[in-house]
């Protein structure tokens, strides 16, 4: 009877001990899916009984800080996003932790969006849904201007057109065409230009040598952006004093807004805005668009203490059925946006929003075969310097890649390759 009773005791205990409640840490900077992140985490919560999840939404520049705690082992979160900028250098400082996900979880995963996360035969990160690069318009403003609305066979040529009739004065508010101070041609924005025109890589690899190359494509790009503001004055400069680009779509005062699918959220916020997804234009004649589309992952810092229940959470976000059909009905890209396009469609009725899965097809990772330069931040940030004065007018296009194209090479000489993928 002792020893029964002894036993008795032994699984309460057990039972006990397994029903203990873990807290995890989950940090993001995307504001735009506040709600949507939230809703997830109740839903995760509900099906996972013994995994709490505490949301941490964290400003962009406060962001990275908190990530270069992980180098140093300080990190509070369990879960973190993480963008293939700055994936190899804390992957490489040992700041992140292998996940325990199933790979038959994962075998519907876009390759190319999840192969960058793999490293010496393991997975440090789980791709979050393409956040692609779109073009969004105000219908409204279009009927008002008599403007057609774009078509699959959209040209650089018809969009400049169709920004300058849409460029005006209304009760005494300036009413742009376009959003160009949001696409400097070396950020993401811009360079689905640059892709779009031509564009090969601003870096080139061959074996373990880098080369910047900042070809015509790029300096044409460049000259075309800038020019939307400093020539055909289409819309604000990056110095001009007032509301930001979405800020302004939002209110109605933008006809083209070039920016990410993940703000579709914000749109809501003003029932009376008629936007909808436009065509990427193409640049070359005959050649279909290729805008950028960013591959951010969830990773698990080396320092947390629940690293187990934070490869659940990632494994269910990013594959569950439930969680991809919450994501596609608020009208995001899941991580398996194509199995999920019906509903996706279904939450975004009459918005065209079928034309983003068009051009996913053609769509580019941003710099994918350089991912392990050791110093990609930095190169990156040289180009960025640069190409900023263009921006703010305060430097020719042909100066600017040259001293960038200088700055770049110095850097690159100095880089290292780490890891391989």
């Amino acid at each position: 009877m002792k020893n029964a009773l002894g036993l008795t005791v032994s699984l309460l205990a057990l039972g006990l001990a397994s029903a203990q409640k873990v807290t995890i840490e989950y940090a993001t900077w995307d504001a735009t899916r506040q709600k949507t992140d939230e809703a997830l985490i109740a839903a995760f919560e509900k099906a996972n009984p013994t995994i709490d999840v505490k949301y941490n939404l964290v400003p962009w520049g406060v962001y990275w800080q908190k990530a270069a705690a992980m180098t140093a082992g300080g990190s509070t979160f369990d879960v973190m996003w993480m963008n293939l900028d700055n994936f190899p250098f804390y992957q490489s400082q040992g700041a992140l932790a292998p996940l325990s996900v199933p790979e038959k979880s994962l075998s519907g995963i876009n390759k190319n969006m999840i192969d960058p996360y793999r490293v010496g035969g393991k997975l440090y990160g789980v791709p979050l849904g393409p956040q692609a690069v779109t073009v969004f318009i105000n219908r409204q403003l279009f009927k008002e201007r008599g403007v057609a609305i774009p078509t699959n066979a959209w040209t650089w040529e018809q969009m400049l057109d169709a920004a300058k009739k849409l460029t005006f004065e209304k009760d005494g508010k300036k009413i742009w065409g376009i959003n160009a101070q949001d696409l400097q041609v070396d950020l993401e924005y811009g360079m689905s230009f640059y892709y779009s025109n031509g564009g090969k890589g601003i870096i080139k690899k061959s074996g373990n040598t880098f080369k910047a190359n900042l070809d015509r494509s790029f300096s044409d790009t460049a000259q075309k952006l800038s020019d939307l503001i400093y020539k055909h004055k289409v819309s604000a400069g990056p110095a001009d004093v007032g509301q930001q680009g979405y800020q302004q779509f939002l209110a109605g005062q933008v006809g083209i807004f070039v920016e990410g699918s993940w703000m579709v959220p914000v749109w809501s916020q003003n029932p009376d805005l008629d936007w909808a997804y436009a065509p990427f234009p193409s640049l070359q004649k005959g050649k279909a668009a290729k805008p950028v589309f960013s591959a951010h992952a969830l990773v698990v810092p080396a320092g947390s203490k629940n690293k187990e229940a934070a490869s659940k959470l990632i494994e269910w976000l990013n594959t569950s059925t439930q969680a991809q059909r919450m994501i596609a009905q608020k009208g995001l890209l899941p991580t398996l946006a194509d199995q999920y396009k019906t509903q996706y469609l279904q939450a975004l009725p009459g918005r065209n929003a079928g034309v983003v899965f068009d051009q996913l097809k053609n769509s580019v990772i941003i710099n994918s075969d350089v991912r392990n330069l050791s110093n990609l931040p930095e190169v990156l940030t040289a180009l960025n310097t640069s190409m900023n004065l263009v921006w703010t007018g305060n430097a020719k296009v042909a100066d600017a890649v040259k001293n960038a194209t200088r700055d770049m090479q110095d850097l690159l000489n100095q880089g290292k390759v780490i890891g391989s993928n």
